[in-house]
């Protein structure tokens, strides 16, 4: 809300020849009937003929809508002398006529007039379109002249190249229509009559001066006053943009006004001030006007090349040279797709529906060519009165979310938020839903943590019940950008139920893909359960022949893989998983990529299966084989430790002594000879180190060769025999295999040594020379060094010999 005026200052006299203007009374400001509708703030600017309308900021009391309120106090006029009242009355009349010329004058580049002139007896005012103020307030011009009372923040704005381009073409084709269309010469174009709106516009205001065109030919000037001094100055155009012709011979016509607009060109490139300065003396006019030349040359290095181009013919003596209205707005300069752009964004109101939705994502294409303080001025207040219209709702967002992607934080809420809260929870077309939720992510990175769960996430999360599919793809799309700002509650609670019900009822692709890749993102913040509960039959029941499944659910399991906690056990994975992923690997549609990254994926799958069953199986026969094939029974008169023990060796129950009758039985197995003491071995008891524990091997058995061809049956060859026995090897060497000889402890029956067909031999016997004393070390296998035939004749009969005392005691 504007603060009413409380007072104001006074004017002040200036150096000689300036003509002191006294500050605005609130007293009276308020005394003026249109104040009854708008309530009237400070002042903002100035406007006219000398700056005789003095601007305040304002706003309709009926509906709050900002407003400018333009003020004019007659008794300035008292300062001019004794003529006053005259003087009062000619310039108020001037003032007057001007305000009602705009009022007629309705057109996208003429201010707009809001209310109409109100007049009093003390002042005149009339409100319009919110205003910054005039080009002469920004260029300063009139300064060193008149009291404009501007705030300083005013004379601080400056023009962008591309606000100037804008600017020229909007008063351009302002002229354009007064020309044409009106059959109108505006006759005082100056930096006065050019107003700045809040949207950045420039407007063409200042009618005070209008006469008619010719009616047979517009370019045959009409007559029209020079100016003199004996008027008030007020009540005339401004010398220092005044046509040659006008002065010269009091004639006009549109290209009078070009001329104008030529000068008025120059004065935006040289500081506000035209290369005519007359300072209100006609001698001076004349006396500049010869040089004018040389000033403009001056002046076009200043200018972009496209426009010093063409302001030259403007500023032709001759009006029939100067090109026209039309002619000028079709130059080079102009043709900037952004400019053009704002060109039809001001007329955008008066386009239907389709023209509209055409238009705004085509200016999504273009706002980089607009510089950003564009956007917030100009931009931004045409399109948010589209907002409220669901036709064209969708259209209109996508320059909106343009802006909101390339402005800051606080840009955004400054200047969009407000627009745009509103849409959040307010009913929409599908299409706009659509689109705010596709670009949810660029909403959340700009808004704070009040806006996102306040109003961002219920807007996604009734979307998510919305009964349109595109409305729910859109919604299970955007849940993927907001999972940081979700808790793990909402998670479990909300999204994955929703998810499956819209499954439930559209399994289309679209709706598979956009849940699955919603779950990659959620999938951390669920629990074991639920994974195994909600998550797997989504991914068990998806169409995999379809790559823009396959892709989601291939790294969905791959992340499933990485951790336990996911409860992806090989028992899933080969009896369900594996099992809907092996067909996919044969389909004509997968590509190269998906093929490799499936084929991986398999493998790890296998590999992880394999390791664990791997692990399993062994732990399984580990415990199988000591505890049920093998029970181990530990004698308490052995030590655990027992070091002679061969590995892997099978204990059965401790016997005491040998029996003769098993020996017997082993030594005479199929044994024919018919000498005992031939066919026994003999074995000392009395032997080195040996004892009673060691019993407990089961059995120790001597077999006897069997028969081999050339020899006797049952007869063990001297020297045949011998050559076939093997060396005598360490316990400690795998018995399992010695050179093609195999020794089995588990099966004591199973043949050793094969010597014939149908026999074995096996020995357990200390030889001498090869035990181990110091440590009683026991050899288990007899191991026979194949020496000359004479020598192992004496050996075998020592044997038997032995074996023989050994049972015949």
């Amino acid at each position: 809300m504007f603060a009413k005026l409380k007072g104001g200052t006074g004017g002040t006299s200036g150096q000689a020849g300036q003509t002191p203007i006294p500050a605005t009374s609130p007293e009276t400001a308020l005394h003026n009937p249109i104040s009854q509708y708008f309530e009237i703030g400070k002042q903002i600017g100035s406007a006219g003929p000398e700056l005789a309308w003095k601007v305040y900021e304002a706003y309709r009391k009926s509906d709050g809508k900002e407003v400018s309120v333009f003020y004019f106090d007659k008794k300035w006029t008292e300062k001019f002398g004794k003529s006053s009242g005259k003087r009062r009355e000619c310039i108020s009349e001037v003032l007057k006529c001007g305000a009602l010329q705009l009022d007629r004058f309705r057109h996208s580049k003429i201010l707009q007039i809001i209310a109409k002139v109100e007049e009093t007896n003390d002042n005149l005012a009339f409100a319009s379109e919110p205003i910054i103020g005039s080009l002469a307030n920004i260029l300063g011009y009139l300064e060193d002249r008149l009291r404009q009372g501007v705030p300083s923040v005013l004379r601080e704005y400056t023009f962008s190249e591309f606000e100037t381009k804008y600017g020229l073409l909007q008063i351009t084709e302002a002229l354009l229509y007064l020309h044409y269309t009106c059959k109108i010469i505006h006759r005082n174009i100056c930096p006065q009559s050019v107003i700045i709106n809040k949207r950045g516009t420039w407007k063409l205001s200042g009618f005070e001066f209008t006469v008619k065109c010719n009616d047979g030919d517009n370019m045959i000037p009409v007559s029209c006053p020079a100016f003199t001094s004996k008027s008030p100055k007020m009540s005339q155009p401004d010398l220092d943009f005044m046509a040659p012709e006008v002065q010269a011979s009091s004639a006009c016509s549109p290209q009078s006004d070009m001329f104008s607009f030529g000068l008025l060109i120059c004065s935006i490139f040289n500081n506000g001030r035209s290369p005519i300065q007359a300072n209100l003396s006609t001698a001076n006019y004349t006396k500049q006007l010869e040089t004018l030349n040389r000033s403009v040359q001056e002046l076009l290095d200043r200018m972009p090349i496209l426009l010093a181009e063409n302001v030259p013919a403007l500023l032709e003596p001759a009006s029939r040279k100067r090109p026209t209205s039309h002619t000028f707005s079709m130059i080079k300069y102009f043709h900037d797709q952004g400019v053009h752009a704002l060109q039809y964004l001001d007329t955008i109101q008066m386009k239907d529906s389709m023209h509209k939705a055409n238009f705004y994502p085509s200016l999504r294409g273009v706002l980089c060519t607009i510089p950003k303080k564009m956007w917030f001025q100009h931009i931004l207040p045409t399109i948010s009165a589209e907002l409220q219209f669901n036709d064209v709702l969708a259209a209109a967002l996508q320059p909106i979310l343009y802006i909101i992607e390339e402005c800051n934080t606080d840009e955004y809420q400054n200047y969009i938020l407000p627009i745009i809260r509103n849409l959040y929870q307010a009913p929409k077309s599908v299409q706009a839903t659509v689109t705010l939720l596709e670009n949810i992510n660029i909403l959340i990175r700009k808004s704070g943590q009040h806006e996102i769960k306040n109003e961002i996430l219920p807007m996604l999360f009734n979307s998510l019940d919305s009964s349109q599919p595109q409305v729910q793809i859109a919604a299970l799309s955007a849940i993927s950008e907001v999972i940081e700002h979700l808790e793990e509650n909402t998670i479990k609670q909300i999204v994955i139920p929703k998810a499956r019900q819209i499954l439930e009822v559209n399994d289309s692709i679209q709706v598979q893909t956009n849940i699955l890749n919603c779950v990659a993102k959620v999938i951390d913040n669920l629990e074991k359960n639920e994974i195994l509960d909600d998550v797997l039959p989504l991914l068990l029941e998806a169409k995999l022949s379809e790559i823009s499944i396959l892709t989601p659910v291939l790294a969905i399991y791959r992340h499933m893989l990485s951790d336990k906690r996911f409860g992806l056990n090989v028992n899933l994975l080969a009896t369900k998983v594996m099992p809907t992923l092996i067909p996919i690997i044969v389909s004509p549609n997968i590509t190269v990529e998906e093929f490799n990254t499936l084929a991986d994926l398999l493998q790890e799958m296998l590999d992880q299966i394999n390791r664990s069953q791997r692990n399993k199986l062994k732990l399984e026969r580990m415990s199988t084989f000591s505890t049920e094939k093998y029970p181990l029974q530990h004698n308490l008169d052995q030590p655990t430790g027992y070091p002679h023990r061969p590995p892997c060796l099978k204990l059965s129950t401790r016997r005491q002594s040998i029996s003769v009758d098993d020996v017997l039985k082993t030594t005479t197995i199929n044994s024919n000879a018919s000498s005992p003491d031939l066919n026994l071995l003999r074995v000392q008891t009395n032997l080195p180190y040996r004892r009673h524990s060691d019993n407990a091997i089961e059995p120790p058995r001597i077999l006897i060769a069997s028969a081999t061809p050339g020899y006797g049956s049952g007869t063990l060859s001297k020297a045949g025999s011998m050559a076939n026995l093997p060396r005598r090897r360490h316990s400690s060497v795998n018995p399992n295999e010695v050179k093609g000889i195999s020794y089995n402890f588990f099966t004591p029956s199973r043949p050793v040594h094969k010597v014939g067909s149908n026999s074995s031999f096996k020995l357990d016997f200390p030889i001498p020379g090869r035990t181990s004393p110091g440590r009683g070390r026991r050899y288990s296998v007899a191991t026979i060094i194949n020496q000359s035939q004479s020598t192992s004749s004496t050996i075998l009969n020592q044997l038997g010999t032995g074996v023989q005392q050994l049972f015949g005691r």
